[in-house]
């Protein structure tokens, strides 16, 4: 990641919480604009999945419309969109582990670490098993097809990756418990603030008085 992990997940928590409890505002851009500057040249793969992620979004629009009126309905649709940009921006290239990090240097409790760190390595292993199992079916040309064997094919898969799910987190504790494992993992610890996280900070802070004193 280009930030500090503790500072993203700061930034990510102040950021979300004001732009949750308030109508959308323009200053709420600040911080936008400048992770889009930091991150110009991934921009645009970002905008990618947000505008896949609108498919959702406009669901959800449509509904509060209907429900209550037009200008509440686009409040909630852009204040959903701009905090979905700014944590893509700014977890555009985690892979996870970045931010088990940064709740690890912010000393959050032992067991919650250890409890995400496993959640996130689960995972990562079901989404590689996925991906073999996909790989073997299009070497069997496998198509999909609404037919009883498709739907027979995609509940054995989904019974496949249960059953190896619980093997494997059944092999980890057994392995674990071997070496006396105490609730604790260890990460590594030495990251440095940069321009850009004190920037980052202020932007968002400063966004967050904005919020408060407008």
């Amino acid at each position: 990641m280009r930030f500090n992990p503790a500072i993203s997940l700061i930034c990510a928590f102040i950021f979300t919480l004001g732009a949750s409890f308030s109508n959308f505002n323009i200053y709420f851009l600040l911080p936008i604009i400048f992770l889009v500057a930091v991150n110009f040249s991934n921009s645009l793969e970002v905008l990618k999945k947000l505008l896949f992620l609108n498919l959702f979004i406009f669901t959800i629009f449509i509904f509060v419309w209907f429900q209550a009126d037009f200008y509440e309905a686009i409040n909630i649709y852009l204040r959903t969109n701009i905090i979905i940009f700014f944590n893509l921006l700014l977890f555009f290239d985690s892979k996870g582990l970045d931010i088990i990090r940064g709740f690890f240097l912010l000393k959050f409790p032992k067991r919650f670490i250890s409890a995400f760190y496993f959640t996130w390595k689960m995972i990562i292993e079901l989404q590689n098993e996925f991906k073999n199992i996909k790989i073997s079916l299009v070497s069997r040309n496998f198509s999909n097809k609404t037919s009883l064997f498709t739907y027979q094919t995609y509940g054995n898969i989904l019974g496949l990756l249960f059953i190896k799910s619980m093997q494997k987190a059944q092999n980890l504790k057994d392995s674990f418990d071997l070496r006396g494992f105490n609730g604790e993992i260890y990460l590594n610890s030495d990251f440095s603030l940069s321009k850009y996280d004190y920037v980052l900070l202020f932007i968002t802070i400063f966004t967050l008085i904005l919020k408060v004193f407008l």
